[in-house]
């Protein structure tokens, strides 16, 4: 894919249940995309306070998804994780698919939320600290090749509520688009001090601003290996970097 100086646009997203800061990188061009994360998910309160795990998921053969804040909570039985799987095996476009998920998800944000707010201070504390709180799902694939980003943000009345700002489909007329989502700060100095890297392709450079963000990290750490970057082109997907994710399954076992 085509490379060209990022322009960066940054939301601020936690994982909980695990929990956890992260950020996720992506670029999207008329040739593909690609979508890189780290590996550390955080767990406020927890014993060990965080584990190593795999933030990009397949749901179908050309649809995978990245959640951000209240993934899953057991005692409430609330999951995202399956409801973003039956939206990437479900019919329509990236965008279309993402746009129905994000209505049907709705209600489970927001009881999920309910209970954060009234039982869980340090899962609430991290989710604050950069305020308003929210929940964000980045779903990729192709082709078409897209990214779409549908985000909750809490209102004034500390409710989750659709935000209607995050859908990004990109217009690829003149050159690739950019995303960094999440604990953005240190991918920016990274970036500031090594302009070398944007000479690279899309992968090379993703996983460049990815590593150096980590290696920047101070401590408590918020984000941290294994990282994982995936590639998705006109042969379909496959890991770059493996990380601690799991195999892709092709059309015989998922659909799509």
């Amino acid at each position: 894919m085509r490379k060209t100086k990022i322009a960066v646009t940054v939301l601020f997203l936690f994982f909980v249940g695990p929990s956890s800061a992260t950020v996720i990188l992506t670029a999207c061009s008329a040739d593909g995309v690609v979508i890189a994360a780290d590996g550390l998910s955080l767990k406020p309160g927890g014993t060990p306070p965080f584990v190593k795990g795999c933030k990009i998921r397949q749901g179908a053969d050309s649809c995978f998804f990245a959640i951000s804040g209240v993934q899953d909570i057991a005692v409430i039985r609330y999951d995202l994780v399956p409801m973003a799987t039956r939206a990437c095996k479900s019919d329509g476009s990236i965008v279309e698919r993402a746009k129905a998920f994000q209505i049907a998800a709705l209600p489970e944000v927001q009881r999920a939320w309910r209970r954060i707010v009234a039982h869980e201070p340090d899962a609430y504390a991290l989710m604050t600290r950069s305020s308003p709180a929210r929940v964000d799902v980045v779903f990729v694939g192709g082709p078409p090749f897209t990214v779409a980003i549908v985000g909750y943000v809490e209102d004034s009345l500390g409710r989750m509520t659709i935000d209607n700002s995050t859908i990004d489909v990109s217009n690829f007329a003149s050159k690739p688009a950019y995303r960094t989502v999440g604990a953005s700060e240190n991918v920016e100095v990274y970036q500031k001090q090594h302009r070398e890297i944007e000479r690279l392709n899309d992968v090379g450079f993703l996983r460049n601003l990815l590593l150096g963000a980590i290696q920047l990290e101070g401590n408590p750490k918020r984000i941290g290996p294994p990282i994982a970057i995936l590639e998705i082109g006109g042969n379909g997907a496959k890991w770059i970097e493996q990380g601690a994710c799991l195999p892709l399954k092709h059309s015989s076992q998922t659909k799509r």
